[in-house]
């Protein structure tokens, strides 16, 4: 519809969500002793405040005064720009990732998810995807390790594998 704008925005839910998580994570948090807290509470606290900045953002956007850019509006049928995603996709992708953790471990569904978000958002360099992947998982896997000594999900596919080697 043109010219229209919508009063209930779709992204403003799912900030919603997302800033219900967080609190839930950040509430959760203050049971943990202090090291182990850390990192959920940083965390929450990052996403609340790029939720909040976020939705402060968008309510501008929607009852601020037009800008030249607001003149012609997008009709609703136009496709998205390269390297778009919607926002129902993403929680879809994050869910999971989710899921994935928990059945093949954390170093694999990391790498999966970090091969997969580039590739649905239209990133065509194969080796630099698969480079980056492989760094970002072994940086991950290393630090929440050895650095935050904090013990990673390995999943129905990493107890197979450790039964495998323990014998």
């Amino acid at each position: 519809m043109k010219g229209y704008k919508r009063i209930f925005d779709l992204d403003l839910v799912l900030m919603a969500i997302l800033a219900a998580f967080a609190t839930a994570f950040l509430i959760d948090s203050r049971s943990y002793n202090p090291t182990p807290a850390l990192f959920p509470r940083l965390i929450s606290i990052i996403v609340l405040i790029c939720v909040l900045w976020t939705v402060v953002y968008r309510l501008r956007e929607m009852f601020g005064k037009p800008q030249e850019d607001d003149s012609h509006p997008v009709e609703e049928g136009a496709p998205k720009p390269k390297g778009v995603m919607a926002w129902y996709a993403s929680v879809i992708t994050m869910v999971l990732y989710f899921l994935l953790m928990y059945g093949i471990g954390f170093a694999w569904a990391a790498a999966v998810y970090l091969v997969v978000i580039p590739i649905l958002l239209g990133y065509r360099k194969y080796k630099m995807i698969f480079a980056i992947a492989a760094m970002w998982t072994l940086s991950f896997v290393l630090v929440f390790t050895y650095v935050v000594h904090t013990r990673i999900p390995g999943g129905w596919l990493g107890e197979f594998i450790h039964q495998l080697t323990s014998r």
